[in-house]
């Protein structure tokens, strides 16, 4: 019968053997524990633009980059929007080389109003891709994005603060000393120009610390031809004499088509007696070029619209609104040489004093206006027919 206890030199050898396993366990389940950061490795890396917009009216270069990306096999489509998408730097050069460090550099001021875009648009596309050229187009086609690899694009205007009204992104004017129309200081305060619960805007004439200040919009769009209607929620009848309120299109860069200011205008002009609405085509001295009457309105609530096409502009004032129309107050057609082409025109609302006179019973001033609409119109005139 064997015995069933092991000779020392087996238990001896069993306690290495086990000794051996334990420490094979133990590399094991170490090689096995998470590290808790990892390298980045090449292939994580997404293909990428980025740029620095230069500012709104300024004339220089669009300055962007690149990355992760093999810069030989690659260039950068950049675009503009004035009244339109354009692209850039021209369209016998619509691409933009990359540099080896992966930065590029793209003139975007080669026409007249390029300095006031109001957007800008970049985008990565490999070799052998022929970007469409595009002369105004509301919209970059969709075969640019399909084909990039990355994209960027950026919003930009002048104003230190924009406001939403009707649809539209609107600039609210500012100035730190006496600017036109009048001249007059202009006020960007939220408690001077907003736009209340219901979606109305408000434009004060206020007095602040013995100096007044007006206030004015810009809508950042440029909309082009087509009817410009607003619904103004005021007795703008009876505003006080010097009190002007303007409802106007006006391109800075385009003294050679009068700024292509086309005007709606509430104001007696600082004469208590004289008419206190005009319809205005720029230069105003010109024969047929301003037509002025009176305005009575029945209650607060008025619609006052232009229709900008390529033959001529009709300007249409009603009673209520466009959902509650009244009684026509007045209709006028304008066909004649000053009729501007469209450019870089922005839509403005503005509420301002003549001569920068004050109020003549010295009380601030506040106008509602209740909705802005635009609808887009064809190349040709089509006249609308007054009641």
């Amino acid at each position: 019968m064997k015995s069933s206890i092991l000779p020392f030199h087996s238990f001896r050898l069993s306690r290495v053997l086990l000794f051996s396993v334990l420490l094979l366990l133990i590399a094991s389940s170490s090689s096995q524990v998470p590290t808790i950061a990892r390298t980045v490795k090449p292939d994580d890396c997404l293909p990428g633009i980025n740029f620095n917009s230069p500012p709104y009216g300024s004339l220089e270069n669009l300055q962007g980059s690149t990355s992760c990306v093999n810069f030989a096999d690659y260039k950068v489509v950049v675009f503009i929007y004035v009244s339109g998408w354009w692209n850039k730097p021209t369209w016998a050069e619509p691409l933009t080389p990359i540099q080896s460090d992966g930065s590029w550099v793209c003139d975007i001021t080669t026409g007249g109003s390029d300095p006031l875009a109001t957007r800008i648009a970049a985008f990565l596309v490999p070799n052998g891709y022929n970007p469409p050229l595009l002369s105004g187009q509301q919209d970059i086609p969709m075969e640019v994005n399909q084909n990039a690899m990355a994209n960027k694009f950026v919003d930009r205007h002048p104003y230190d603060r924009t406001l939403q009204f009707s649809g539209f992104t609107w600039g609210v004017k500012a100035s730190a000393a006496p600017v036109g129309p009048g001249p007059n200081y202009f006020s960007d305060l939220e408690s001077d120009v907003f736009v209340d619960d219901s979606g109305k805007l408000h434009l004060k004439i206020v007095q602040w610390k013995g100096t007044w200040y007006c206030t004015e919009i810009v809508n950042t769009q440029s909309l082009g031809y087509g009817t410009y209607t607003f619904v103004i929620a005021s007795a703008v009848d009876q505003l006080d004499p010097n009190v002007v309120l303007g409802l106007f299109t006006w391109d800075d860069l385009a003294p050679q088509y009068n700024y292509r200011e086309i005007d709606i205008e509430f104001s007696r002009w600082g004469d208590p007696q004289a008419l206190n609405t005009q319809y205005v085509l720029q230069p105003y001295p010109h024969a047929g070029n301003m037509h002025r009457f009176p305005t009575l309105l029945q209650g607060s609530l008025s619609t006052h619209l232009f229709d900008w096409r390529k033959d001529g502009v009709h300007f249409l004032s009603t009673q209520g609104s466009p959902a509650n129309p009244g009684d026509h107050i007045q209709a006028w057609t304008y066909s004649g040489a000053d009729n501007p082409p469209p450019g870089a025109e922005n839509t403005r609302l503005n509420l301002w004093l003549m001569n920068s006179s004050l109020p003549s019973d010295g009380k601030e001033v506040e106008v509602v206006v209740e909705s802005f609409t635009f609808t887009p119109g064809n190349r040709n005139y089509f006249p609308i027919v007054a009641k």
